[in-house]
């Protein structure tokens, strides 16, 4: 950033360019600058002794006619006074500013000797290191609200990840209801119980466990429908297995029975003898 600028920079204020002129509002500062220097250097002093080097360099972005015409427009408003001697030597004070409606008193552009007349006061433009503050509002008269970005009620800034998983939590928490004595399923569950193929009887012997079971545990759920459903589909595939395992020992032959357990007995008997006559075996 050294290298893009690398002197000082120059001060423009637009509210002078909209009064004199954006060229008058330049060089206006360009000069107010050098008068504080000789302020602080001399005590307080209003007159500048410029040569003709000195002058190119104030402005070497502007041609020597364009530096002459615009010091002439400052010295026709009223905010300087200009003299050049004969070796070329330019004498600038500064005077007081002119009137915004002040009409200039000659259209040639040229640097001339002022005419005499009673001196004024120098006119010192304000500065300000930090932005003035702002008026007060007027009495009986109240500030409303600041206007928001897309309409009245602005647009709604999106929720992230985490934000939307503390909601989806808060919203299910609200739902969550516990186990009472007196719960009963809902129309719900027996819709579904019917495409089980589950009589509704057993679904009814199996609540009081239910509702004790989870009673003790002291669980809130958001469907407890489901969570019996579940409980039911279980005691019934129990149930089935129970049956069918009392049918096929009701259908095999007593004989057969005690048949095969002797000769699971006998068959038993043997590979213990044979390990015990085997004396290199000392796994057992």
């Amino acid at each position: 950033m050294s290298e893009l600028f690398p002197e000082r920079p120059v001060l423009f204020y637009p509210s002078l360019a909209l009064r004199y002129g954006a060229d008058e509002a330049l060089l206006l500062s360009i000069l107010d600058e050098l008068f504080r220097q000789q302020a602080l250097a001399e005590g307080g002093v209003d007159t500048l002794l410029l040569a003709p080097s000195q002058c190119q360099m104030l402005t070497p972005f502007w041609p020597a006619a364009r530096f002459s015409v615009t010091l002439g427009s400052l010295e026709r408003q009223g905010l300087i006074q200009a003299q050049q001697g004969h070796n070329g030597t330019l004498r600038i004070q500064r005077r007081q500013a002119a009137a915004p409606n002040a009409v200039p008193a000659a259209e040639a552009v040229s640097v001339s000797k002022p005419e005499p007349g009673p001196e004024l006061r120098p006119a010192s433009l304000p500065v300000y290191d930090t932005p003035p503050p702002s008026p007060a509002p007027a009495p009986g008269r109240t500030r409303g609200p600041a206007p928001m970005f897309g309409g009245n009620a602005g647009w709604r800034r999106g929720k992230n990840e985490l934000e939307q998983i503390f909601d989806w939590h808060e919203e299910r928490n609200q739902r969550l209801m516990p186990m009472t004595m007196g719960w009963q399923p809902g129309e719900a569950f027996h819709d579904m119980l019917s495409r089980q193929a589950i009589p509704s009887e057993f679904a009814q012997q199996c609540l009081d466990e239910f509702v004790l079971y989870w009673l003790d545990k002291d669980r809130k759920e958001t469907n407890w429908d489901q969570k019996f459903l579940a409980w039911v589909k279980r005691e019934w595939v129990r149930k089935q297995s129970r049956d069918s395992a009392g049918r096929s020992e009701e259908q095999q032959p007593l004989g057969q029975l005690n048949e095969n357990t002797r000769r699971d007995t006998r068959e038993n008997r043997k590979r213990v003898t044979a390990a015990i006559m085997d004396i290199k075996d000392t796994d057992w």
